[in-house]
């Protein structure tokens, strides 16, 4: 509950209530755990925080046991898709009327896990420090495997900046691993109709420049539109991304 990576763990969580002040125990979290709201737009509509828990647990005793330790952002990824398998398998076996009423899941197309490389990127950006975090989630069948992408940025002028550098940095990467093909997926509908009309605009003009160099560089390519709350997994990420380089900042890192 409180030794530094627990708390790194609990702080990226999106949670309403984090253990600290309104939660000081573990006995507290218990008794108020319905209370503990996952925040949207990570998909759950379950209790999160019991899986954190139990992956906080885990992740001791591998690096206890094995020796081998994980990133406060890898706990949490794990414990999101941990919860998510939960979920899924519940409505499986009940149906909708698994989950309350007021949690009831929007009505979205699903769309299927891709079989071909693809890389799901999203970006979160602050007006306030003009710092972004991004992400990239490689999906499909892809030899040699690549790294996912997670990093942050600063000096950034707009969302769509730090959109169009997350698509980038996807592209360049994949290009540099020496894929022949790649589907990429955005949130931003934007920059999404940009980037299939190749079209520019002066602030973006690098940043285009590269994705429309490399992406030549691919026997096939494409760029698709994905709702956020599909998108979930890299929006969380690049949230925390951002949390993390702000939080740096403020400390004069």
């Amino acid at each position: 509950m409180s030794c530094s990576f627990a708390d790194e763990v609990w702080e990226l969580a999106p949670l309403a209530w984090k253990p600290g002040a309104t939660i000081p125990s573990l006995a507290t979290m218990l008794s108020h755990g319905s209370k503990i709201i996952t925040l949207p737009p990570v998909g759950i509509f379950i209790p999160l925080w019991p899986w954190l828990l139990w992956n906080l647990w885990k992740a001791r005793n591998k690096l206890y046991f094995d020796g081998r330790s994980f990133s406060a952002q890898e706990v949490l990824q794990k414990s999101i898709a941990d919860a998510k398998e939960w979920q899924t398998a519940q409505a499986g076996d009940s149906g909708a009327r698994s989950l309350p009423r007021h949690h009831a899941p929007p009505s979205t197309t699903v769309h299927a896990l891709p079989t071909e490389p693809a890389c799901f990127v999203d970006a979160a950006w602050s007006s306030t420090t003009g710092s972004c975090g991004i992400r990239g989630v490689f999906k499909g069948v892809i030899r040699p495997h690549i790294p996912d992408i997670c990093s942050s940025r600063r000096l950034v002028s707009s969302a769509l900046m730090a959109e169009a550098i997350a698509i980038r940095s996807a592209v360049m990467l994949a290009a540099s691993s020496n894929l022949r093909s790649l589907q990429v997926f955005s949130d931003s509908q934007t920059l999404v109709s940009m980037v299939k009309a190749k079209e520019s605009r002066p602030v973006l003009f690098g940043i285009l420049f590269d994705i429309y160099h490399f992406s030549c560089l691919f026997d096939t390519i494409s760029f698709s539109f994905i709702p956020r709350l599909q998108n979930f997994e890299a929006d969380l990420v690049a949230k925390s991304a951002l949390a993390l380089a702000d939080r740096s900042s403020d400390h004069g890192v």
